[in-house]
């Protein structure tokens, strides 16, 4: 598989000798779904900061090695040369809406790159059915809850059809049911685009089962493969990471479930088995 990120000997340190990351390497394939979890403070938003090429972030620290995204030096060009290439999603969405109302929202980010009007309407009209915002097209986003306001930034990000996709925590300030719809609009849009993934999550309970790779890192990499290679190999809660329920369930039957459903199915087999 064509890496679209690469990512090789990297180290961060703060100016006063703190290692934020050390010597970091992985490669992500192009079309790969990856969940990053980590401790607190691990490194984990560092590393994307770092992906990302984040320059007034990145000056008060000391950076040595190499990144490139979807090609690009990250390091040595900065994000301007992977614009409309790769979308961002951060923690708190109220930080990245700029317009009125939700239409005019999503298609904010496609009149700054310059496409002509009938792309743009096909662009939203995709967009807001893709994330079931099409009712609430013309209502204003200050009258949103924060569910349907990360929602609206999904859309704008993906109306930009993005060859990568970078979210940090998008689920911070969600609900259990909501956390859930939201990972399954990620799954729904990386399924039908097979664009590349990458999130940042502690909570794993609703994402961990679309990934197609699991990264655990606590300044170092820990772990990297498939999430079944990597809950075979390590405890993930002796780094602070809680390990779904599902999970735990299915170890019980001396098996690794790949989401909810299989361990649901694990437990029913065993319930028929000893009627």
């Amino acid at each position: 598989m064509v890496a679209c990120v690469e990512v090789a000997n990297l180290s961060v340190e703060t100016l006063s000798g703190f290692k934020v990351l050390e010597n970091v390497s992985l490669a992500i394939g192009c079309g790969d779904f990856v969940v990053i979890s980590g401790p607190s403070g691990g490194g984990k938003s560092t590393l994307l900061k770092a992906l990302l090429g984040i320059r007034d972030v990145l000056e008060n620290l000391r950076v040595a090695g190499d990144i490139k995204v979807l090609g690009v030096d990250v390091l040595k060009q900065g994000f301007e040369k992977l614009f409309r290439r790769v979308g961002v999603v951060l923690q708190n969405p109220v930080n990245q809406v700029f317009s009125l109302t939700v239409e005019e929202e999503v298609a904010f980010s496609l009149e700054n790159a310059g496409l002509d009007l009938n792309e743009i309407r096909r662009r939203v009209d995709q967009a807001l059915k893709i994330m079931d915002l099409d009712d609430l097209r013309n209502n204003f986003v200050h009258t949103l809850s924060i569910g349907q306001i990360q929602r609206v930034v999904l859309a704008s990000m993906i109306a930009l059809e993005p060859e990568l996709l970078i979210l940090d925590e998008p689920c911070a300030y969600l609900d259990p049911a909501t956390k859930k719809r939201f990972y399954e609009y990620i799954y729904s849009y990386w399924r039908d685009r097979r664009s590349t993934v990458i999130v940042v999550e502690h909570d794993l309970d609703y994402v961990l089962g679309f990934a197609t790779k699991f990264l655990i890192i606590n300044r170092k990499v820990i772990a990297y493969g498939s999430p079944v290679e990597v809950l075979s190999r390590v405890n993930i809660e002796d780094y602070g990471i809680k390990e779904p329920a599902y999970i735990k369930i299915s170890k019980q039957f001396h098996r690794m479930a790949k989401n909810v459903e299989e361990s649901i199915n694990c437990l029913k087999n065993f319930i028929c088995r000893n009627k």
